[in-house]
């Protein structure tokens, strides 16, 4: 039994180490599953369609800021996040609908995505959106809210029309286009509501923000 317990002791102690790495990995398994996924993504994109990114020089060294992007098709998140540098983990706010299938809904959260209620102010999302900006994180938004017809725009919704000025955090502006084999990502200049910052925005000066929104998103529409 002694000669039991010591090579116990003696097997913990050679493979604790390597149990602690474990962990750390375990930790940084949202970052493996992202990179997974992007490189999976970006290999797609690059063999199934023509994908072209233009405007990447825009894109700021460090977070926090927020990116804003027109929404066409399911495949929209891992484009803008594939028009990103790998380092630069984009935070999805999803409807929660994607999230009711266990599965899919796990891998979700891994790569850094959450849930949000549509129809209605949703403070826990919203919290978690401020807490990724106050981590110099980047947090990714469809303004519109729903997907809308190819060369088609809607409006803004208040709520991602808020976040960005009540943490005072840079918006970068980008378009998606895809027509039939070819992607093409635009990417525009970092921009600020400013003018909207420390005072409380009326709802006729919020639709004005998520119109000055739309409008920087189509320039770079029009400029693919």
């Amino acid at each position: 039994m002694p000669f039991c317990w010591i090579l116990l002791i003696c097997l913990s102690m050679r493979f604790l180490p390597k149990l602690l790495k474990l962990k750390k990995r375990w930790r940084g398994m949202r970052m493996f599953l992202y990179s997974v996924g992007y490189t999976a993504f970006k290999l797609y994109f690059k063999l199934a369609y023509k994908f072209k990114i233009n405007g990447q020089n825009n894109i700021p060294e460090n977070g926090p800021f927020v990116v804003m992007a027109n929404h066409i098709t399911l495949f929209d998140p891992p484009i803008v996040a594939c028009s990103l540098e790998r380092r630069k983990t984009v935070h999805f706010m999803a409807k929660q609908e994607l999230f009711k299938n266990p599965l899919f809904g796990y891998i979700l959260k891994k790569v850094g995505a959450f849930p949000v209620k549509r129809g209605r102010a949703d403070k826990g999302a919203i919290r978690k959106a401020f807490n990724i900006l106050e981590n110099r994180g980047v947090l990714g938004i469809f303004p519109e809210g729903s997907r809308q017809k190819p060369g088609k725009l809607g409006r803004a919704k208040s709520g991602s029309v808020m976040i960005p000025i009540k943490m005072k955090v840079p918006i970068l502006p980008m378009s998606i286009k895809i027509e039939k084999r070819e992607i093409t990502v635009s990417i525009g200049k970092l921009f600020e509501l400013d003018k909207y910052y420390n005072r409380k925005v009326p709802r006729n000066e919020l639709k004005e923000a998520g119109d000055i929104i739309m409008e920087k998103i189509n320039q770079q529409l029009l400029l693919s």
